[in-house]
């Protein structure tokens, strides 16, 4: 196992020694805290030089380029040198590379939010790699390095103004010393030359990183916008009761590996590159791509009497839904049929289109109101298969740019809109707002119903909140069917996975066993083999309306679960089994008194589980790119799971091949069940 010495030198009392895994391979890394210390810092490289794969530090002061030039502290570039064999690093080749990129990646989602402001960076030459970009993006910046620095009440406002200012004062900064006491105080109370700081603290939007902001005092950045390089979940707790706003977090993807930060990120980058051989920007490139890195806009205090504003895309599930376009409603149902085919070619061809509002969702966790844009596009399922995806693509991003300029922070795509081409990662690639496909609480909402019914029933007895019994995944080794397995995996005693593919499922099964070592976990290639014993069949299937399993092999009192589209169980082979429950999906109810003038193809104010994912995340102040692509992240399913119930987002009704299953339906499936159980017994 590789070691890893971490020396966070701008801490104290964050001490550790640990094991981690990162992407299937283990570390150990033992890290200490030296407080500012230049001295213990080199005796503990000393000690561990040679002895360790890589030396990682953080929290010392970067290189400073400048015009025909560049500074680097003599206490950091003595400690940097310190080692004799083992490499040190300091994050800093990644930062210079991902920063910009993760800032340009943001820019375009979230065009509104730092580009045409005022931003107040607190030292802009700590943090040389955001500078350039956001000057870019027509940003009036104001830069308190001065202050910050040397405690002198000057701002600058350009890159040429920050790189006079270092040529000139490099010389002082070489005789300074890197010490907490040499940061400044941004109290209002407590600060000196109050005036010359006013300009800085009127930005809207400040820059620092994590570094310098954890010895602040934080009263500042009330009502602020903060753009930050990593955020731990220590300083995130400080900001929130500060009152921030919000936080855009340069690498937030991290926060689930808790003691990895850039410096250590660059050292296991080393490692495997190999200690011979330096860190190039092409290796970073290659390590965001392969960790799918991306930047992330975290909301905590806002305005929650302010209505937050959402959009969705839907479009007709059939032929005969097209007549319900703004211009062919007047046309009755016996000439509908006639022209339907007609019709549902020629409207393909019209543009995407705004389609109506829901109004008065209001969140149960903090009581922040927001609203839904609906747009549509007018092409049917068969029509979007037909078609090329760049088409479609064109169609969407349209209605994304639409969305954007009606001020919404988020938008959704609904049915198959999210199926085309590579499943939403193009278009959100191309939005100016972020874009999520729903499945992540499409998947969620499913399995409650599936939960519901099995409840309802009352076949399987539990121990809390654990199924004693059987469930069956048809599909297992698909996105969704792999997802539904690791979750169905915490609750059921025994899980049997179905899959053409034997060497698929012997790898889900491992992965599955990571989650729940206690789980059973049975692997076949055939349904029918185990039907008998399955008490909840999940069918997730792409047969296209082949037969999956042989519906008079089913246990009596199962509940099917048919998340495949078209269904994998016809209405026809539901019917010959009434003592089985057949379902289709769980639909969901909005929190809050919602207005809803709009046919989105479901009664009342019911919405599809995709829609209230969009919602959801509006009303958490999550805008980011939740669930994209055909992958789905089990982990993201459980955070949706956790979100809907804090927010008030409800199963509303399970629903079958024909609308809503009504109670008195599944107490009549109870009761041939019950008879068809005896019959066996007999």
């Amino acid at each position: 196992m590789k070691h890893i010495l971490s020396l966070a030198f701008a801490q104290e009392q964050y001490n550790f020694d640990e094991e981690i895994e990162f992407f299937n391979e283990k570390y150990r890394i033992t890290q200490y805290s030296t407080n500012f210390d230049v001295k213990l810092t080199e005796e503990i490289i000393k000690k561990y030089d040679g002895v360790c794969d890589v030396i990682c530090i953080s929290g010392l002061p970067p290189k400073i380029k400048f015009s025909k030039g560049f500074f680097l502290h003599p206490d950091a570039y003595k400690i940097k040198t310190s080692a004799k064999f083992t490499t040190i690093v300091d994050g800093q080749i990644i930062k210079d590379v991902y920063i910009p990129h993760a800032l340009r990646l943001f820019y375009l989602k979230n065009n509104g939010v730092i580009s045409k402001k005022k931003i107040g960076f607190y030292s802009a030459a700590l943090q040389k790699s955001f500078v350039e970009v956001l000057e870019d993006l027509e940003n009036s910046l104001v830069m308190a390095d001065p202050y910050f620095l040397l405690k002198i009440p000057v701002n600058l406002y350009s890159s040429k103004s920050l790189n006079q200012f270092l040529k000139l004062l490099s010389p002082v900064f070489k005789k300074m010393k890197i010490k907490k006491t040499n940061v400044p105080s941004f109290d209002d109370k407590k600060r000196k030359m109050k005036k010359a700081l006013d300009e800085f603290l009127s930005c809207e939007v400040l820059v620092g990183n994590e570094a310098n902001i954890n010895f602040l005092d934080l009263s500042h950045l009330k009502g602020k916008t903060l753009v930050i390089d990593i955020l731990s979940p220590n300083l995130e707790e400080k900001l929130k009761k500060a009152g921030l706003k919000d936080a855009i977090i340069c690498m937030p993807q991290l926060s689930q590996y808790s003691k990895i930060n850039y410096s250590i990120l660059e050292g296991i980058l080393q490692i495997k590159k190999g200690s011979g051989s330096p860190i190039k920007d092409n290796d970073v490139i290659e390590l965001v791509e392969e960790l799918k890195l991306s930047p992330e806009l975290k909301t905590y205090n806002s305005n929650l009497d302010e209505v937050v504003t959402f959009s969705f895309v839907i479009h007709p599930l059939s032929g005969a839904q097209v007549f319900k376009h703004p211009l062919l409603r007047f046309i009755k149902q016996d000439y509908a049929k006639l022209l339907q085919t007609g019709v549902e070619e020629l409207l393909s061809l019209s543009p995407g289109l705004f389609y109506g509002k829901i109004k008065g969702i209001k969140s149960e966790k903090n009581g922040r109101v927001v609203e839904g844009l609906i747009y549509a596009v007018t092409e049917t399922p068969r029509k979007l298969m037909e078609k090329e995806p760049d088409v479609i693509y064109r169609k969407i991003l349209k209605l994304c740019e639409k969305s954007a300029l009606a001020g919404s922070k988020i938008i959704g795509l609904g049915a198959y809109t999210k199926i085309v081409g590579d499943a939403g990662v193009t278009i959100d690639r191309l939005s100016p707002i972020p874009v999520t496909t729903g499945n992540s609480l499409s998947s969620a909402s499913t399995l409650w119903a599936a939960k519901l019914a099995i409840e309802q029933l009352g076949f399987v007895s539990k121990i809390g909140s654990y199924f004693q019994g059987t469930v069956m995944v048809i599909g297992a080794t698909g996105s969704i069917g792999a997802v539904s397995a690791k979750i169905l995996a915490l609750s059921w005693e025994i899980v049997i996975l179905v899959a053409p593919r034997a060497y698929k499922l012997i790898e889900l099964k491992e992965e599955i066993l990571k989650i729940n070592p206690l789980v059973k976990i049975i692997v076949s290639t055939d349904a029918n083999s185990h039907l008998s014993s399955a008490d909840l069949v999940i069918t997730t299937t792409s047969g296209q309306g082949k037969t999956v399993l042989d519906i008079m092999k089913v246990k009596p009192g199962c509940v099917i679960c048919d998340v495949s589209r078209p269904f994998d169980i016809s209405e026809e082979e539901a019917i010959r089994r009434p003592d089985v429950l057949v379902i289709a999906s769980g639909e969901v109810q909005l929190p809050g008194e919602l207005e809803m003038k709009i046919d989105i193809g479901l009664e009342g104010t019911i919405v599809y589980a995709c829609l209230a994912e969009t919602a959801l995340l509006a009303m958490e102040g999550k805008f980011e790119s939740f669930t994209l692509s055909r992958n789905i992240n089990y982990e993201k399913v459980l955070e949706i799971d956790k979100l809907a119930k804090e927010h008030g987002v409800r199963l509303s009704q399970i629903m079958g091949h024909n609308g809503f299953i009504t109670d008195e339906e599944i107490n009549l499936c109870r009761e041939h069940a019950l008879n068809k159980r005896k019959e066996n017994l007999s």
